[in-house]
């Protein structure tokens, strides 16, 4: 995952939407959060903030 991550250090946010609820632990270990009303998980890329 790490290795993934390193291809959208570009991006301000990262969704991803888990096909598997059981996923959603995994996802969270690499810094994604789930948002109210939202089914996908976000990671937001704190390295770009300007």
């Amino acid at each position: 995952m790490k290795r993934i991550m390193k291809n959208f250090t570009d991006l301000l946010h990262v969704k991803v939407i888990p096909s598997d609820p059981r996923a959603i632990t995994f996802y969270e270990r690499y810094g994604f959060r789930q948002y109210d009303n939202c089914p996908a998980m976000v990671r937001k890329n704190m390295q770009n903030k300007d």
